[in-house]
Order: C-alpha cells, then sequence, then structure tokens
C-alpha cells in the first residue's frame, strides 16, 4: 500500500513538472518570438532608411497631378483699391450722419487705430496745440459730444485733392454748428484737415488735424 501511494504521488508529481515544464517553454517560445519579430522589424527599418522616413513623416493627403496645396500661412492677396471722389464723398458724409447722432464709435471707425491726431485749441486770441493718440481723441470726442447742440452740424467749403497714384487724399473743409448753454445759442466754425489712406482694403483716416470752434457771435 505504501509503495502503491508512492508511485502514485511520484507520477502525479513528474505529471505537474511535465505540465509546467510544457507551460515554460511556451511561454520562452512566444517571448523570443516576439524578439526575434521586434529585432527584424528594428533591423529591416534601419536597414531601409526610407521605410524609417515613411513611419516617422506625418501622414499628408496625396495630390493630384497638376492641383497645387494652398498653404495655409500665406495672406489672401489684397485687391488693388483706389481712392475716388465719390468714395470720398461717402465717407464724409457718413461722418456728418455720425457727428450729428453724437455717435463717437461711428466717428472712429473711420480713423486707424496709428492715426497722427493734432488738435488746435482756441483760447481768445491765444491758439494751443496738443498730439493725441486714437484714445485720447475718444474721449474728447465724447466730451464734445455732451455739450448741448442744436445737433445742426454742416460742412461746407469742401476741398479733396487726390493723389496721382490715388491712394492717398487731402481733405479741407470747414463746419459750423450750433451751440446751447443756459437758454442762449450761439454758432462756433471749426476747421478740419484729413489725410486718406488704404488700409485693410478700405479708405481710413490716416491723419486728422481740428481746429476746435471758437464762439463766432
Amino acid at each position: 500500500m505504501v509503495v502503491t501511494k508512492r508511485g502514485t504521488d511520484e507520477g502525479t508529481e513528474k505529471g505537474s513538472l511535465q505540465r509546467f515544464s510544457m507551460v515554460k517553454a511556451i511561454i520562452i517560445t512566444l517571448v523570443l518570438g516576439a524578439t526575434a519579430v521586434i529585432g527584424y522589424a528594428g533591423y529591416a527599418m534601419f536597414k531601409n532608411q526610407s521605410l524609417v522616413t515613411k513611419f516617422l513623416a506625418p501622414h499628408s493627403p496625396t495630390s493630384k497631378p497638376g492641383v497645387v496645396l494652398a498653404d495655409p500661412q500665406s495672406k489672401p492677396v489684397q485687391p488693388d483699391v483706389r481712392l475716388t471722389r465719390e468714395g470720398i464723398d461717402r465717407l464724409l458724409d457718413a461722418l456728418d450722419q455720425a457727428v450729428r447722432r453724437k455717435d463717437v464709435d461711428g466717428v472712429l471707425r473711420h480713423i486707424t487705430h496709428d492715426a497722427t491726431i493734432t488738435i488746435h485749441l482756441k483760447q481768445g486770441p491765444q491758439q494751443q496745440m496738443a498730439l493725441l493718440t486714437r484714445e485720447e481723441y475718444r474721449k474728447t470726442l465724447a466730451m464734445s459730444f455732451a455739450f448741448p447742440s442744436a445737433n445742426d452740424f454742416t460742412r461746407t467749403n469742401t476741398s479733396v485733392s487726390l493723389a496721382s497714384d490715388e491712394r492717398s487724399a487731402k481733405v479741407s473743409f470747414k463746419s459750423t454748428e450750433t451751440l446751447r448753454q443756459a437758454n442762449r445759442e450761439f454758432k462756433t466754425e471749426g476747421e478740419e484737415t484729413l489725410v486718406f489712406g488704404i488700409r485693410d482694403g478700405k479708405p481710413m483716416i490716416t491723419s486728422l488735424e481740428q481746429t476746435f470752434p471758437g464762439d463766432s457771435t
């Protein structure tokens, strides 16, 4: 009985060892096989540089013959815009309407951000000059529009001088407006000189010189 049991135990142990050895052999075979595949692929990739480049290079769509792909960084070609007297008159009319509405943004939208703005201030017989940025001019306009008036701003004696290349123009005019203060009305007169140029395909004011109105009564 003892011999039989030992023989059975030895048989079981041998079977277990054989199964363990078989599983171990399978695992080793798989690992070695995977290593061999990776090693062969690496060898092939380094041997063939074009294959490496193909794997590392980003995928790009294949263009058809005769079709040129547009460069996303390239800027669209701006149209060749020229200034005309009719276009300047329309812009001046738009500015007149914005002044009558006391619309600050309506005036500033036609002035470039880097425009040269010169203001002449009348104080009796003396006159002072101030150079303003576009934002400072915004504040000046807001204070001017806050003063009560009859909303009768009128532009007169308009003079337009176009450059020979039609890319810039100089405009000068006078203006009148009735202001109201403490049940009293008085008419003011001012003068402006504007320089127009082409910015982003449209006419814009690049320089503004204004003489603040004085009491003409």
